[in-house]
């Protein structure tokens, strides 16, 4: 999972145009998280990183919210697509 995880927040990353390290950074992320009408508190994500450091582990919700800001419909979505077990169709679908 720590794979998959590194490359979602990598996406994020690259989605938000800069590293995320500092505190301050996630209260940014949080708001642009809402631009897009995804609600996350800055808590929940810096959870999220510091999970890569390993404490604390993030909730499904989380990784959901997180794989929808970056294009996916679900967690679930964005790992069957990164291994090759979906075609990302799914992520257009109505």
């Amino acid at each position: 999972m720590k794979q998959e995880l590194k490359i979602l927040l990598a996406e994020v990353e690259k989605k938000v145009g800069k590293s995320i390290t500092l505190a301050s950074d996630f209260e940014k992320l949080a708001m642009e998280f809402a631009r897009h009408r995804v609600s996350l508190h800055p808590s929940a994500l810096r959870k999220v990183w510091m999970h890569l450091a390993d404490s604390g582990k993030p909730t499904p919700e989380t990784l959901d919210k997180i794989a929808l800001f970056v294009g996916f419909q679900s967690w679930k979505d964005f790992k069957e697509a990164l291994h090759g077990e979906g075609d990302g169709q799914s992520n257009y679908e109505l």
